[in-house]
């Protein structure tokens, strides 16, 4: 269930509660949606929340403290990127994808894949294991989520994994959950062409425009987005409750 209000977006999945603010607000307007928040949390012990503010917004300081009394944890300061997505490159013939239930890639391998992509990240990492994340994202894209977690090969050696979806509630926005290049094709600077190859996949899936972040201390995705044509519309902080 996604409610779109006036200065929010709040959402709730089988096992997350996720409010992003989306124009400025005011903190009675964030307040009342926490408090909604604890009430579904209080009946299904086992979500979480995460809460997405502006770091430009004036009330941003009010935004931080009313959050910690609620016990919300900050998680990163990040910086939110969009880009239009009717010029997007189709990808190299050396590269393919395979999709979990394709080929080789099962849940397993694709699990595999994504803990490596992990390895050296610049990003925080999640407190949440690898396998929780997954759940996430099934809970996020339904019976959709097996054609969104992909795996993408260099001639026959796997070089990154990518998790591209239509957001849900939205019309025509691109997500990619996670996106991830294994690190000896880190080092190669393929960071580049598997963000690329991913905004690709969401053009085809869809998507008219494509909104992502990354973390304020990683310069090197911040390049990557530059580089493929995304723009900052704002700065971001993330809250997380009860994982």
């Amino acid at each position: 269930m996604v409610d779109t209000a006036a200065h929010f977006q709040f959402a709730r999945f089988s096992n997350q509660v996720d409010i992003e603010q989306i124009r400025p607000a005011s903190a009675e307007s964030l307040q009342k949606l926490l408090q909604h928040a604890e009430s579904v949390m209080g009946k299904i012990s086992s979500i979480h929340a995460r809460v997405t503010v502006c770091t430009e917004d004036k009330h941003y300081d009010t935004f931080h403290s009313l959050l910690s009394d609620y016990g919300y944890d900050l998680f990163a300061k990040k910086y939110l990127y969009r880009k239009q997505l009717e010029d997007v490159q189709p990808l190299s013939p050396s590269y393919r994808w395979e999709a979990i239930g394709m080929g080789e890639t099962d849940e397993k391998r694709f699990l595999e894949i994504w803990k490596s992509s992990m390895e050296q990240s610049a990003n925080r990492a999640s407190s949440r294991s690898i396998e929780n994340q997954l759940d996430d994202v099934k809970a996020l894209l339904g019976e959709k989520w097996k054609d969104s977690c992909r795996i993408i090969y260099e001639e026959n050696i796997p070089v990154a994994m990518t998790i591209p979806h239509l957001e849900p509630g939205s019309d025509g926005e691109g997500r990619i959950y996670y996106v991830g290049t294994l690190p000896p094709a880190r080092v190669r600077g393929l960071g580049q062409v598997v963000h690329a190859a991913s905004l690709r996949m969401l053009k085809e899936m869809g998507a008219v425009v494509y909104e992502g972040s990354t973390h304020a201390e990683n310069l090197t995705m911040q390049r990557v987005f530059q580089r493929n044509g995304c723009k900052v519309i704002r700065k971001i902080a993330a809250y997380y409750k009860g994982l």
